[in-house]
C-alpha cells in the first residue's frame, strides 16, 4: 500500500466510528421512542450502555463490511486485507484514546472489536471475489 492509502484507511476509520456512534445514539433514541417510552431521562441514560452495546455489535461489523468493499472493489492495486487491516487498527486507536483506553481492555468491548474485525475481513474478502 501506498502512504495516501493509510490516510484513507484513517479517515474512512474515522468515518466508521462516527457512523457506528450515530447508529447507537439513533438505538437508544429509537427504544425510549418505540420500545420503552414514557420512562425519565435517568432510566434510558442507565439503559443506554447495553443498549449501544447491542447496537455496535450489530452495526460496526456491517458498517466496516461495507466500508471496506466499497473502497477496495475497484483498487486491484491496493491489497484489500492490509487495508482492512489499516481501518481496523486506526478505529482501535482512534476509539480507544477517545476514552482514553479507561476499560476499553474488558470482554464486553474485546468481543465488539473482533465482530468489528470479521466485519473489516469480510469486506476485504468481497472486495477481492468480485474483482
Amino acid at each position: 500500500m501506498r502512504p495516501i492509502d493509510y490516510l484513507k484507511a484513517l479517515g474512512v476509520a474515522v468515518l466508521i466510528l462516527a457512523l457506528d456512534l450515530a447508529c447507537a445514539f439513533a438505538a437508544v433514541w429509537f427504544y425510549s421512542l418505540a420500545i420503552d417510552p414514557g420512562h425519565p431521562r435517568d432510566y434510558y441514560v442507565a439503559a443506554a450502555p447495553a443498549i449501544s452495546t447491542i447496537s455496535t455489535r450489530i452495526a460496526g461489523p456491517l458498517l466496516f463490511a461495507l466500508f471496506i468493499w466499497l473502497f477496495s472493489r475497484h483498487r486491484p492495486d491496493r491489497n484489500a486485507s492490509l487495508f482492512a487491516a489499516a481501518v481496523f487498527v486506526f478505529y482501535f486507536l482512534v476509539d480507544g484514546a477517545l476514552v482514553a483506553f479507561q476499560g476499553f481492555f474488558v470482554t464486553a468491548v474485546l468481543v465488539s472489536m473482533a465482530l468489528k474485525l470479521v466485519g473489516a475481513m469480510a469486506g476485504a474478502w468481497l472486495a477481492r471475489s468480485r474483482r
